[in-house]
């Protein structure tokens, strides 16, 4: 006996009481809320059939690997298979979470079935996320005879999931952390290639599997769908938050109150309207999503996808006009830098781009002169100053700190320093100990950004199929990872090769991320170089210096818990040398930064050094115009 779930319909109360009566002969029903019976799905249909003469059965996700229809670990290969003589009875199968109507034309048996989508009843705020579209009358008679009889335009098609998002779509060994395409699965003969042990087959290996249609196949009397994202998960992705997030929940009221019901805005309202209301880059979020412009990892053995609008290498020039750090006063950065500074007033009351100057009036407090003063000094929105060489920055950036410390805005504990080399570090750590003594400055963290990364991946414990104790391995420079990598791969590592993989992790990028168009504008080998690249840090245990700033965005990502208590412990954060960021640190930075109580950023954008690697002053202009 096959496990299948089914959901099942009844026209009144009296109808589903005396279906209750007649389950109850055949074992407990009231254990849970979908009781197991050990019931064949054709005898289960009969004695709904039997119970009513408006009852109706829908097999229910079919493509789910466990417990569904046509599900790759306990399913049938046909809908005749499964019901038998009482099949001509089946007019609607329940699509599922990782398939949608293309995939499921893709099958002859299913022509003249309808393709419905549902969402779960016990979870309010996820109804519609999957939805039925009818053009009739709100009974249960009307309902139901549009979906037996294709009712033309009484059935309109549904709304649905980006397939990509459901935690079956792909193959893969969640344990291993390992996703697999359906013509990998079968070159490692169902099995994952990390551990050997049977990969869960998903939704698009056994779509695959009993197709016998190619892909963009399309039947006739199909019905139109839309794939949607839910509005709250929207609006996260554009704000890289939770969907929960006060932020997220805050612009989402904002947007039903001003424009109606979620549906309308995601399928009807105008992009004009929702700018109006949500600014350009949610309009442009929901543009993209209503085109399908989305790209996607796919989810795999229960762990869901994610779907993505934007790019890390554009989100920021999105934010520009989309003010991250709502500051809406801000004064737009010349193109050419000024040759006099703005007023230092004028400047820290819209708290975004602070110019200091060479100190010539008598010394302040610690030395500092009243630009300098007034940087120390501010509170409020974040606070970006722009300094040149002898401009006393590092000085301004480190009394920065002791005042919040001497007025106990947070805990030496909960603040953060960030530079790029150990020796500023040092430094910076050496000035705060002379303002504040040894005692009270230690606490506080400064550190580089590698350091921090570090940091972050030490308190995650096991990540990524890394456990505790990893080593940081420079692999261009390690000749045993570099013979056992060449051993496998069959080709020499390559000083390009290791540079094309450092530009990707740059860009957090991944082997099973990396997008088509920059696949195709890579060699041949490349791919599998750099897929076989990480295997290897995993088998050893290892990350390399690029991972300590990738890895710990992809945690913070994934991570809800991690994130929570690592955004409680840094409160206040400081950078030095902005300019010379790179991509990933500045998303790493900005997830810190959206949740900070206090914000400080310094640097010189005509003073970048580190641009080979990928870092450039684009960052801090972007952040600047913000």
């Amino acid at each position: 006996m096959r496990k299948v779930h089914n959901v099942v319909y009844f026209p009144s109360f009296a109808a589903a009481a005396l279906f209750q009566q007649r389950l109850e002969r055949l074992g407990n029903i009231r254990s849970d809320g979908r009781p197991i019976l050990g019931l064949d799905a054709r005898d289960l249909l009969e004695i709904v059939l039997s119970t009513d003469p408006g009852a109706q059965l829908i097999p229910a996700h079919i493509w789910t690997p466990w417990f569904s229809l046509l599900g790759s670990q306990s399913g049938f290969d046909s809908i005749q298979a499964c019901f038998g003589d009482l099949t001509p009875h089946i007019f609607a199968v329940e699509t599922g979470l990782s398939s949608d109507p293309p995939m499921n034309w893709r099958l002859s048996m299913l022509d003249g079935l309808n393709l419905v989508s549902n969402s779960d009843a016990y979870s309010p705020e996820k109804l519609a996320r999957e939805a039925n579209i009818f053009n009739t009358e709100l009974s249960y008679p009307a309902l139901f005879a549009a979906l037996e009889t294709g009712g033309g335009e009484r059935f309109a098609g549904t709304i649905e999931f980006f397939p990509e998002e459901g935690k079956y779509h792909m193959d893969g060994h969640r344990k291993c952390g390992r996703m697999m395409r359906p013509d990998e699965t079968r070159l490692h003969n169902g099995l994952c290639p990390v551990c050997g042990r049977p990969a869960t087959l998903g939704v698009s290996y056994r779509v695959h599997e009993l197709a016998d249609r190619p892909e963009g196949s399309k039947p006739e009397g199909a019905r139109p769908f839309h794939s949607l994202i839910p509005l709250p998960e929207l609006l996260g992705e554009v704000f890289d938050a939770g969907p929960a997030t006060k932020r997220v929940q805050t612009l989402y009221h904002t947007l039903l109150r001003e424009l109606g019901p979620e549906l309308a805005i995601l399928m009807e309202r105008s992009p004009a309207e929702i700018e109006h209301t949500a600014g350009p880059m949610v309009a442009e979020a929901v543009r993209r999503m209503r085109s399908g412009e989305v790209e996607a990892e796919p989810g795999y053995d229960g762990e869901y996808g994610i779907i993505r609008l934007f790019r890390l290498e554009e989100r920021a020039g999105w934010l520009q006009q989309e003010a991250l750090f709502r500051s809406e006063s801000a004064p737009a950065l010349p193109e050419k830098r000024q040759t006099a500074p703005p007023s230092p007033a004028a400047a820290v009351k819209t708290a975004t781009a602070k110019n200091l100057r060479a100190a010539e009036p008598p010394p302040g407090p610690w030395g500092l002169n009243q630009e300098q003063l007034e940087a120390v000094r501010h509170r409020g929105a974040p606070l970006i100053i722009q300094a040149g060489p002898g401009t006393g920055k590092t000085r301004t950036l480190t009394s920065r700190l002791a005042r919040l410390l001497e007025e106990e805005f947070a805990r030496p504990e909960e603040m953060l320093a960030i530079t790029f080399t150990n020796k500023a570090a040092a430094g910076m750590r050496a000035r705060l100990e002379e303002m504040l003594g040894t005692e009270r400055a230690a606490p506080v963290r400064i550190m580089t950004f590698h350091a921090f990364g570090r940091s972050l991946l030490t308190a995650a414990g096991a990540f990524f199929r890394r456990s505790p104790g990893f080593s940081i391995l420079d692999t261009g420079a390690d000749d045993r990872f570099r013979r056992a990598l060449e051993a496998r791969a069959g080709e020499r590592l390559t000083a390009t090769a290791l540079e094309r993989i450092s530009a990707l992790k740059g860009l957090l990028y991944t082997p099973d991320t990396l997008p088509e168009e920059i696949s195709r504008s890579l060699p041949a080998s490349f791919p599998a170089l750099f897929r076989i690249y990480e295997e290897l840090l995993v088998e050893w245990n290892a990350v390399d210096y690029d991972d300590l700033i990738a890895l710990p965005v992809r945690l913070l990502r994934f991570e809800p818990e991690l994130r929570r208590r690592q955004l409680e412990q840094n409160r206040v954060i400081a950078v030095d040398e902005f300019q010379d960021i790179d991509a990933a640190q500045y998303e790493l930075f900005r997830i810190f930064a959206l949740h900070a109580d206090d914000i400080c950023v310094i640097g010189d954008p005509d003073q970048s050094i580190y641009g080979f690697r990928g870092a450039s002053p684009e960052f801090f202009l972007r952040l600047v115009t913000v």
